[in-house]
Formats: structure tokens, C-alpha cells, sequence
């Protein structure tokens, strides 16, 4: 066995600096967030009140509730309506696959913001009041890509030899994709699921134009808090949404990695 080769000191240097520049600002909150005093400048000492001050704020509860709605609704969508469009174009004509891929995928290049004020000018157009509906309507859009990528190249990766084995041993195409498929995929559609809530729960862009005049999704009531002001009740707030996301995607990216054990030398499907 070679032996492990060490990271340059430089390279390491770098490392650390790039990730004490993206989460100092994260630790500051947090930080301030147990902060016994109001006071955003000095650290006074620990305390969770400004938790329970959070906890005890009905707007803030009413806002968590809803996010969670919207969140859990749109990724049940966005993991149906992706995980049937990821095997219509693994599996599909490739002829009409490749184009309806093509624009799917091109989701993820295109402005969140622009995605947002078109679903905006066309529920407006169709008179349709904006609503918790037109919310998970919104979510589940922007969501569904990543659902329909990430089951995709699972799919894409699976030996084809066992789907003709059961073929040629009678089965047909629901109980091959019940038996043989659907095991293999599963943690990919798992991984799918929490990254599509995590990416529904912290959205802000699309939750601002197509929120209704009931509550406001939590990122959106944390945005009209600040109107008034940085106080440790909203560090408290962002702290509790940043350990929830990190868990969800550390679940998530885990979830990705982990594969059932396929033969040696299994081909990896291509693109009809």
C-alpha cells in the first residue's frame, strides 16, 4: 500500500482561510444568539432566552409551521413528478427525451429570480390569488430539477444486466422496476427528498413574490423583522434554520454516497 500523500502546506493554508470565511460569519450568530444581553456588539455571557423568546413569538411559530408545510408539500411533488421524468429519460425515446431533458436541466442555470416573477405574471394572468397553494406550486418548481438530476445519474449508473436477467426470467416492467430498480434508487430519491426541503425551507426569492397576505414563510418574517432592526431573537431564528439545513444536507449528501454494492465490472448505463 503507497503511502498517503500530505496536502501541501499552502493548499492547507488556503483551505482554511476559504472555510473560516464562510462560516465566521455563521459562528457570529450563533454566538450571539446565547448572548445574555440584547447588546450585538458585546457578549455578556450565555443564555438560551432568546430561544424561548423565539419559541414564545406566535408569528415566528405561525411562519415555522407554514415553511415546514410548503417544504414537506413540495418535495413529495418535486420527488414524484422527478423521480417518473428521470425514468422517462433514462428509459424513454430518445428522440423526445433529450429535448424535455434538456429544458429541465436548464432550470438550474436560469435566475431563481426570473423563474419567480414569470410564475408570479402567470397566476396573476390566470387570476389565481397568490396562496400557501401558489407557494408549494412555486417550490415544487424550482426543486424538481434537483429531484430529476439526482435520481437520474442513479439510474444512470445501474447494471443493466439484472433488468434483462429478470426480463428473460418472465417479469415484466412493474415488477422489474419494483424488485430490481426501485432498492437500488432509493437512497438516491432519499437524498433527493432532503435536499429538496432543505432548498424549500430556506428559500426566500420565490417565497417573496408568490406569498400570500396570510403568514409569511420563515425566511420571509426573518426579512420583515429586520426592518425593525438585527436583535438576538432573529440570530436565534437563523441559528435554529442553519442547524436544521446543515443536518438535512449532511443527510442528504450521505444518503447520495451510499449505494448498493454492484457486481465488478458492471457497465454503467448510458443515454438511450
Amino acid at each position: 500500500m503507497g503511502e498517503r500523500r500530505r496536502m501541501p502546506v499552502g493548499l492547507a493554508g488556503v483551505v482554511v482561510l476559504t472555510l473560516i470565511f464562510l462560516d465566521l460569519p455563521l459562528l457570529v450568530i450563533m454566538l450571539f444568539s446565547l448572548n445574555s444581553s440584547k447588546s450585538l456588539s458585546h457578549f455578556e455571557g450565555f443564555s438560551g432566552r432568546w430561544y424561548e423568546r423565539a419559541m414564545s413569538n406566535p408569528e415566528v411559530m405561525s411562519a415555522l409551521g407554514l415553511s415546514v408545510l410548503v417544504a414537506v408539500s413540495a418535495t413529495v411533488i418535486a420527488l414524484v413528478l422527478g423521480t417518473l421524468l428521470s425514468l422517462s429519460f433514462v428509459y424513454g425515446s430518445r428522440r423526445l427525451a433529450r429535448p424535455v431533458e434538456a429544458v429541465t436541466l436548464s432550470t438550474l442555470i436560469t435566475p431563481e429570480l426570473a423563474t419567480a416573477v414569470g410564475l408570479m405574471t402567470l397566476f396573476a394572468t390566470l387570476q389565481i390569488p397568490m396562496s400557501t397553494a401558489t407557494l408549494i406550486i412555486g417550490h415544487a418548481t424550482f426543486t424538481l430539477v434537483y429531484v430529476t438530476l439526482l435520481v437520474g445519474n442513479r439510474l444512470r449508473t445501474l447494471d443493466p444486466r439484472l433488468e434483462e436477467a429478470a426480463a428473460d426470467l418472465g417479469a415484466g416492467r412493474l415488477r422489474t422496476f419494483a424488485t430490481i430498480v426501485a432498492p437500488q434508487i432509493r437512497s438516491a430519491i432519499a437524498g433527493a427528498a432532503a435536499l429538496a426541503f432543505v432548498l424549500s425551507f430556506g428559500d426566500f426569492v420565490t417565497s417573496v413574490f408568490l406569498t400570500g397576505t396570510e403568514v409569511a414563510p420563515l425566511p420571509v418574517r426573518i426579512y420583515g423583522m429586520l426592518r425593525f432592526g438585527l436583535t438576538p431573537e432573529i440570530n436565534a431564528v437563523g441559528t435554529a434554520m442553519v442547524a436544521l439545513t446543515v443536518a438535512l444536507g449532511l443527510l442528504g449528501v450521505w444518503l447520495q454516497r451510499t449505494k448498493t454494492p454492484a457486481s465488478p465490472g458492471s457497465p454503467v448505463r448510458r443515454i438511450p
